[in-house]
C-alpha cells in the first residue's frame, strides 16, 4: 500500500516544522525599559520571499541527507559608543589596509576613507555618542568552511546585508582572507534611518543564517542552516573568547571542549536524552511516511533519512529502522520503523543556535 504525496506532504510539514522551526511562527515587537523605540520583530524580507512550508522542509531534509556546509552567523559583539566602533572598524579594516564596502555599495580604502566613514558615522543622521550605555553597532561574522570560494562568500554576504539591513541600516563590511575559512565582518549601526533600533534574538540569527545560506546557494554553494537538534548535537561548544583566554593562560586543551549534554538533567534509564528522542521520533516518522509514499523519490530520501540519523552522535545507538535492503512488491524500499516513532502527539519546540 502506497500513500499519496498529500498525505506525506502533512507528515512532513508537522515533524518537519519541529525539527527545522516553523517559518509561520507570530513574532511580536518587543519594548524597550530605556524609552528607545525598538524595530518591531516582523519576519524579514529574506524570510518572507524563501520558500515555506513544505518545499522549505523538503529542500532542508535534501540538504541535510547531503551533509551540505553549515553556515555560521554570529555576533561577534557590539560598540558602545563611537569609541568602541572606530576600534572595530580598524580591526576589519586592517587599518585601512583591506577595503571595505558600504550600504550603497561604495568601496572605502585606505586610511583616509575609514576617517571620514567615522566622522559621517559619529555626526550623521542621529549621530552615536562617544561612549553609550547600549550597542550603537552590532558586529556579525559571516562563515563558511575551508575552501569555499571566497568570492562567492563575498557576494553572497553583499546579497544577505543588503537584503536584511539595506532599506534602514548604515554597515560596512570587509572579506578577510588571513584564515582558512572565508569569512566576512559585517558591521550594523543599530540604530536605523527612522529612528528604531535593531534588536535580534535567537530567532533572528537562526533566520540570518537561513538568509545567509539561501544566498550561498543562490551563487552556486551548497549550504545549509539547521540547529543543532535537526543534526542530533546536544553539546554545545565552549566560545571561542573562552577557548582563546584558556590558550593564553595555557589551561586550553588541544581540542575545544563541550558543555555536558543539554539533557543529562532528562536524560531517560536507557541513556537516550529527552533530545535524542524527539530527533528519533521526528526523523522516524517522516521516514516511514516517505518509504510508503507513491512518489519514488521520497523512498529514496526515506533510505537517505536513516542513512544520517545513524551517524548522528547523540542518538547513534538509538533504536532506527534498519535501512532498507530490498524493495516490496509495490517497488518501494522496506523500512520497518520502531512503533514509538509514529506516536500521534503534539510536535514541541526546540532550541535555537546559540545566542551571542
Amino acid at each position: 500500500m502506497t500513500l499519496p504525496k498529500i498525505y506525506v506532504n502533512g507528515i512532513l510539514q508537522t515533524w518537519g516544522d519541529e525539527l527545522f522551526g516553523s517559518t509561520a511562527r507570530v513574532v511580536r515587537p518587543r519594548t524597550a525599559s530605556t524609552g528607545v523605540m525598538l524595530a518591531p520583530r516582523t519576519p524579514s524580507p529574506s524570510r518572507r520571499a524563501r520558500p515555506s512550508g513544505v518545499v522549505r522542509i523538503r529542500q532542508t531534509l535534501a540538504a541535510t541527507t547531503k551533509k551540505a556546509p553549515e553556515v555560521v552567523v554570529k555576533i561577534s559583539g557590539g560598540g558602545r559608543g563611537m569609541k568602541a566602533i572606530r576600534a572595530h572598524l580598524d580591526y576589519i579594516s586592517r587599518n585601512g589596509k583591506v577595503a571595505l564596502e558600504n550600504q550603497d555599495g561604495d568601496a572605502l580604502v585606505g586610511r583616509n576613507d575609514i576617517r571620514d566613514l567615522k566622522t559621517e558615522l559619529q555626526f550623521g543622521g542621529f549621530g552615536i555618542p562617544e561612549e553609550s550605555t547600549v550597542r550603537e553597532a552590532f558586529n556579525i561574522v559571516l562563515s563558511m568552511p575551508p575552501g569555499t570560494d571566497r568570492t562567492a562568500v563575498h557576494d553572497s554576504v553583499r546579497s544577505f546585508a543588503a537584503k536584511e539591513f539595506g532599506e534602514s541600516f548604515r554597515y560596512v563590511f570587509a572579506c578577510h582572507t588571513d584564515e582558512a575559512h572565508p569569512h566576512v565582518h559585517l558591521c550594523v549601526i543599530a540604530r536605523s534611518n527612522d529612528g528604531t533600533r535593531l534588536n535580534p534574538r535567537k530567532a533572528d540569527l537562526q533566520d540570518w543564517r537561513e538568509s545567509f545560506a539561501a544566498h550561498l546557494r543562490e551563487h552556486g554553494i551548497d549550504a545549509n542552516a539547521t540547529r543543532r537538534l535537526a543534526r542530533g548535537v546536544t553539546k554545545v561548544p565552549v566560545p571561542q573568547p573562552v577557548v582563546n583566554m584558556q590558550k593564553k593562560r595555557g589551561t586550553a586543551p588541544e581540542r575545544q571542549q563541550a558543555t555536558p549534554d543539554l539533557d543529562a538533567r532528562h536524560t531517560q534509564a536507557g541513556g537516550r536524552s529527552s533530545t535524542g528522542q524527539k530527533v528519533l521520533r521526528a526523523y522516524g516518522a517522516m521516514a516511514k511516511a516517505m518509504a510508503e509514499s507513491e512518489d519514488v523519490e521520497d523512498r529514496k530520501m526515506a533510505v537517505e533519512i536513516v542513512k544520517l540519523v545513524k551517524q548522528m552522535p547523540s542518538i547513534q545507538h538509538a533504536r532506527m529502522p534498519r535501512e532498507p535492503d530490498r524493495p516490496d512488491r509495490s517497488g518501494s524500499p522496506r523500512l520497518d520503523a520502531p512503533k514509538r516513532t509514529v506516536q500521534n502527539r503534539e510536535p514541541n519546540g526546540g532550541s535555537d543556535e546559540p545566542s551571542r
